[in-house]
């Protein structure tokens, strides 16, 4: 029933695109400018098919370095989808090239900057649908969450490898302060900077020779490579994207490092424990965002279950959801969730801390959280430039090939989607609505995490 339901809400999203009626677009479209003119902040200049001109807001009259931009309509379905599903209409229309702008982050900046003044970008139709979306989202039981992850890291290697950088770390850096960097100094690359957050991780867990490191949420193997490559150390690692475990066992191999590192392809609530005991670090990197609301607890309890009891330490990483905002986005549906996370959820620090501390019985620490979300700015549109750059070349022909009847116009469709995707999220983390937290739990007497205090 509930797959029935949904079939339905993107069965009327379809025929919105369809739908041509003057009236009702003359409605939709005098209701969303109507809206746009209570824009305060910044400037968005929007341009119908027959040249007419509508300028909302005032940008000489902004106070800060207030964003413009233009929104071009070129097809009437753009106005009946806005009206009737809002930032998702908006996400399809671009998609599906009913609308172009020039610079997405700045719409999308505006439209942060302006959320009070713009409803939450929500109408009723909008809030009705998104509401039924939610509660129809499937929980990331063990086979949903093989069919999510598949969904998104299974689409292409070298389509990952054509914007990512050489290390094909797929989360967010550190980048150096702009006060440490000297004067006429060539600007650091994607890769230094990706170099120095899994620096932070091997440091942070105090990863030694002797340990046997869990790690869940292979990626490509760029942080078990670097952690072995550092310190010598034994790594078990789990992915459920069999194309990234390919990868990752051949770059492993590449390097030299089979006899340290082993990628399982499983789910870390199907590992058994070790016959040599449990696990003396745990690290996770921008894995939790798959796990699900419900499963949150439960993960942890994985983690203190596989843990060493005396002074074992983890380190995780999650990009966050505002407490603010949570319950709003909890309820809903959003572009990321539906066209690029299936089964994705965004946690707040607050539910994280109380997971850890439910999962773990108490026994899990908290020692230290730090917020990088800023640094993901930069780094979402490196990506997308490289995305942008290479997609003709490299990444189109791939997916035609890689994917049994996908079509020239489906790979423009592909495009659109990836782009809007970079954009939303690097508009997210530039004004810091969004954050990405990297959280070092330790068992009480670590006392590792005491070896550079004098006693």
């Amino acid at each position: 029933m509930a797959g029935l339901i949904a079939s339905a809400l993107d069965s009327v999203r379809g025929y919105a695109g369809s739908l041509a009626w003057g009236p009702l677009v003359n409605i939709s479209k005098s209701t969303i400018l109507s809206l746009l003119g209570n824009i305060q902040c910044g400037q968005l200049t929007v341009i119908e098919q027959d040249g007419t001109t509508t300028v909302c807001g005032n940008a000489a009259g902004g106070t800060r370095d207030d964003p413009i931009t233009t929104l071009e309509v070129k097809r009437d379905a753009f106005w009946l989808r806005l009206a009737l599903f809002a930032d998702m209409g908006f996400a399809e229309s671009y998609m599906l090239g009913e609308v172009k702008c020039p610079d997405l982050t700045a719409f999308f900046r505006i439209f942060i900057l302006n959320r009070t003044y713009l409803a939450n970008g929500s109408t009723f139709t909008s809030t009705l649908s998104t509401a039924i979306s939610g509660l129809l989202r499937k929980a990331n039981t063990l086979p949903n969450a093989l069919l999510n992850i598949s969904a998104h890291y299974d689409i292409s290697n070298d389509m990952f490898s054509a914007f990512l950088s050489p290390d094909l770390t797929y989360s967010c850096p550190i980048w150096a302060p702009l006060s440490s960097r000297k004067p006429n100094s060539a600007e650091e690359s994607l890769e230094s900077a990706q170099y120095r957050k899994l620096d932070r991780f091997i440091d942070n867990a105090r990863i030694k020779p002797t340990d046997h490191v869990l790690e869940i949420g292979t990626g490509w193997g760029s942080f078990a490579i670097r952690a072995v490559q550092r310190t010598g150390c034994r790594i078990t690692s789990l992915t459920l994207s069999a194309e990234q475990k390919t990868l990752a066992d051949r770059r492993i191999a590449d390097a030299g490092l089979t006899e340290n590192i082993e990628v399982l392809l499983c789910d870390y609530r199907a590992l058994p424990m070790p016959t040599t005991g449990p696990y003396d670090k745990v690290v996770s990197i921008e894995m939790l965002e798959a796990v699900g609301r419900e499963f949150l607890i439960t993960y942890f309890e994985c983690i203190h279950k596989l843990l060493r009891s005396d002074g074992g330490i983890a380190v995780f990483q999650c990009i966050t959801m505002p407490e603010s905002r949570y319950e709003a986005y909890a309820r809903s549906e959003d572009f990321i969730r539906k066209y690029i996370f299936p089964g994705g959820h965004l946690p707040t620090v607050t539910q994280l801390v109380d997971s850890i501390h439910a999962g773990g019985k108490g026994l899990l620490v908290v020692d230290n959280i730090e917020n990088i979300g800023t640094h993901y700015a930069k780094t979402l549109r490196i990506w997308k430039e490289n995305f942008l750059n290479n997609f003709e070349q490299r990444i189109r022909p791939s997916l035609i090939a890689e994917h049994e009847g996908m079509t020239e116009a489906d790979a423009q469709l592909f495009k659109r989607k990836w782009e809007y995707y970079f954009t939303y999220c690097e508009a997210g983390f530039n004004t810091r609505t969004l954050g990405d937290v990297i959280i070092t739990v330790s068992r009480e007497g670590a006392m590792e995490l005491a070896e550079d205090i004098p006693l």
